[in-house]
């Protein structure tokens, strides 16, 4: 039985749907600051599971209007990352992170939730490709406009539904993902969109201008995020687009023009003291924002003109393929000497050329975060720490090579292997990160899934014909592409409002075949119907499709479980210690708070955060054993977390147990061994070590009480030793600023340089706290 075209009524409206719902999430991931954590990031895996229900068992069933076609290499590509995900889940043998390698699974299959049902959009909707470009392209306009208001109105304050004043601590522009270079990233990845739809000659004089607009306020919030990373990504994605896209010469001359328009709001933005300057006060900011608004009106007014009466003399030039030889010459001729200019220039300096490579390296390899916040850090080759990070990674990576040490565990191994005490949750690289996470097979698993579906999408477009759909899949492509140059360089898999975008472009791109028409059929006082079939199944009901839909519904069910029960832990857990936040607690509201963390520890079995705020309670409540028993269970849940050692080894002072708090605090240094307060802990544990004694923490039987010189407030700290705070906090670690609180790579209150290289006793064996030997 034929199936209606894709394009007719009867089976276009669930795959238009499917697109709606996915556009719905990126937009809902992108505002809702990245969804970097839950609950947020749980709300999109949920939404995207709801999503993939219908879609799916319509593809198991062969429903109408439903179906995935592709070629090889994207199913291929598909099943890539699905196995990179089931990896994931095998990680949690030797994860020394469990609890975050559970949260690293379920992203994983969101991820390829998003690739699959884009293979789906692709070959069932109409105009997947056009309707996925210009969807992305409003929802970075969004972001753009939001991110300018920051800058030009941050007097606007609506309580409860906007608030522009984003720009008062950090000048940096960030909002609304909260992190400056995946804000430069989104907003380089919707450039190639607005360019190739200023540039398509059959639409509307009015949409085209449009476009420019678009691209030239892109361009100013691209600027104001002082985002190297950001610049890298926009120049590889006109470098993709032109080689893939076929009007490639006007493509660049739009650019041109738009960059030009930018240079004069731009430079004003990046001088202008209430523009470029942090802690600024909102007086002063709002009279400079006024400034920037004024600027930015007129160029953009300009620009506007300017692209109307080039698009008057677009028909009227004859434009010969040997003239667009001899500008590519003249062009390569320009930046040829532009190149020779700067070489002899720094020939001729100070230093020398060889003198000028060696500060610059130096300067990218030397761990720093001066200028961090400064616009003049886009002429600078700092680094951020990256480089130091990238070692601590390739080491990780260099002792286990073939399934790394767990999935979502770099913010643990990092303590084993750092050399300073600056605190971070990423290497800062993509495929370091998968390489000390994952191993070897995980690295090659996840990139040759996604390097399967960019093969997949450029074959795809190869085989379109010219036109809208085959330009609009090109700069998706294009977009893509700056995605992976981008992850080379930082920690874009962590951040969904950023990877899952182009996950959705090459699955739409690659999605798939275009239907094959039959013969029309004449119905009675009807006009002709082109019927179409899929060219791999009917319509009709396969034996097994129901039990199909079951398997769906399942996996489907279950990921949702899975993705819903650590948040709801983390919920609990958050609560619970929320609750003894006061002076003044009551007994009942104590023993509220003990409930939630009991159920928090049961609803997340692999998680120490529930327990550890059970010991908060169990002391507070005076009962020491039971918190011992939290943190046992704690360190038996996480044997290589140096935080829960360490709260077992504080605790065990008050216990009198000399030789757990000598076990505790030598175990919680050598997993730690470049934290302050661990090696003044591991000191002081020395010096209790003779006589040992028998140990309470093993038999139940306190010792004679000993000097505590740990205080009973440092016994439970809210945040991890050397663990970054949450992306989006001003000045995370995660995202390379500096983080006086993150600094002390302790709990809090802890001095960053007490200690650091002079308290070590001489008691330790040469080697026995080298990286990566606990």
């Amino acid at each position: 039985m034929a199936t209606a075209a894709p394009g007719g009524r009867s089976g276009s409206r669930s795959p238009t749907a499917l697109l709606v719902l996915l556009l719905a999430a990126l937009t809902y991931a992108v505002f809702a600051h990245g969804a970097t954590t839950a609950p947020a990031e749980t709300r999109v895996q949920l939404a995207l599971a709801l999503a993939a229900l219908p879609a799916l068992a319509a593809v198991v069933t062969g429903r109408p209007g439903m179906r995935i076609v592709g070629a090889p290499a994207a199913r291929l590509g598909l099943v890539l990352l699905l196995a990179f995900a089931a990896w994931c889940g095998l990680s949690l043998l030797w994860s020394v992170t469990p609890d975050r390698t559970w949260t690293e699974i379920n992203r994983a299959l969101a991820y390829t939730l998003v690739a699959g049902l884009g293979l789906v959009a692709g070959a069932s909707a109409p105009r997947a490709i056009e309707r996925v470009a210009t969807g992305w392209l409003l929802l970075a306009l969004a972001v753009a406009l939001y991110g300018l208001g920051s800058k030009t109105i941050p007097g606007v304050n609506v309580p409860g539904i906007v608030n522009f004043d984003q720009t008062g601590t950090l000048a940096r522009l960030r909002a609304p993902l909260d992190y400056w270079n995946a804000l430069g990233l989104l907003l380089a990845m919707a450039v190639p969109v607005a360019l190739r739809i200023a540039v398509d000659r059959g639409r509307d004089v009015r949409v085209r201008v449009a476009a420019m607009l678009a691209a030239y306020l892109l361009t100013i919030d691209l600027g104001m995020t002082y985002s190297r990373g950001g610049v890298l990504a926009i120049v590889v994605a006109l470098a993709t687009l032109t080689a893939l896209g076929r009007h490639r010469l006007r493509t660049l001359i739009a650019a041109l023009v738009a960059g030009v328009a930018a240079a004069g709001p731009l430079a004003l933005a990046l001088t202008k003291h209430g523009l470029s300057d942090s802690g600024v006060d909102l007086g002063t900011r709002i009279h400079d924002g006024r400034q920037l608004a004024a600027l930015v009106v007129v160029a953009g007014g300009l620009l506007a003109g300017a692209a109307v009466l080039l698009l008057r003399e677009e028909d009227r030039v004859v434009w010969s393929a040997a003239r667009t030889r001899s500008l590519g010459r003249l062009a390569v001729t320009a930046a040829s000497v532009v190149l020779l200019v700067g070489v002899v220039g720094l020939t001729a300096s100070t230093l020398g050329l060889p003198g000028q490579v060696h500060k610059a390296a130096r300067s990218f390899t030397v761990p720093s975060q001066d200028k961090q916040l400064d616009p003049s850090r886009l002429a600078t080759t700092t680094s951020g720490n990256r480089w130091v990070w990238w070692q601590e990674a390739a080491g990780a990576f260099s002792d286990r090579p073939v399934g790394g040490w767990g999935a979502g565990s770099f913010r643990a191994t990092h303590l084993r292997y750092r050399t300073n005490t600056i605190s971070v949750v990423q290497p800062h690289s993509v495929p370091l990160q998968m390489l000390a996470e994952t191993g070897l097979v995980g690295f090659l698993l996840v990139y040759g899934g996604l390097g399967a579906l960019l093969w997949a999408a450029v074959a795809r477009l190869r085989a379109l014909p010219d036109g809208r759909e085959r330009e609009l899949g090109a700069a998706l492509v294009a977009a893509s592409v700056a995605w992976l140059a981008h992850g080379v360089y930082d920690w874009d898999w962590d951040i969904p409002g950023i990877t899952l975008p182009p996950l959705l472009f090459l699955g739409v791109v690659a999605g798939g075949g275009v239907p094959r028409p039959r013969r029309g059929l004449d119905l009675p006082g009807a006009s002709p119907v082109v019927m179409f079939v899929d060219p791999e199944r009917d319509s009709r009901l396969r034996p097994g499709a129901l039990a199909g839909v079951a398997v769906v519904v399942l996996a489907l069910f279950a990921y949702g479980t899975s993705a819903v029960l650590p948040a709801w832990s983390q919920s609990k857990a958050d609560a619970a210690q929320a609750a003894l936040g006061g002076d003044n607690v009551s007994d009942a509201e104590i023993q509220k708070a003990a409930a939630e963390a009991d159920l928090a520890a049961r609803l997340d079995p692999l998680s120490i955060e529930p327990l550890l705020v059970e010991a908060t309670i169990a002391q507070r409540r005076g009962r020491d054993l039971e918190a011992r028993d939290d943190l046992l269970e704690a360190v038996r849940r996480q044997p290589d977390s140096s935080r829960a050692w360490f709260e077992l080894g504080a605790l065990a002072l008050p216990l009198a147990d000399r030789q757990g708090f000598v076990q505790a605090s030598l175990r919680a240094l050598a997993l730690d061994p470049h934290n302050p307060l661990l090696r003044t802990l591991a000191f002081r544990a020395i010096s209790f070590a003779t006589p040992p004694g028998e140990s309470a923490t093993a038999t139940g039987t306190p010792l004679p009480p000993a000097p505590a010189p740990v205080t009973a407030g440092a016994v439970v700290a809210p945040v991890t030793p050397g663990a970054a705070p949450v992306p989006g906090a001003a000045g995370g670690t995660a995202t390379g600023t500096p983080d006086p609180g993150a600094a002390t790579a302790g709990p809090p209150g802890t001095d960053p340089g007490a200690g650091a290289t002079s308290v070590l006793p001489r008691a330790f064996p040469p080697g026995s706290l080298s990286p990566g030997k606990p």
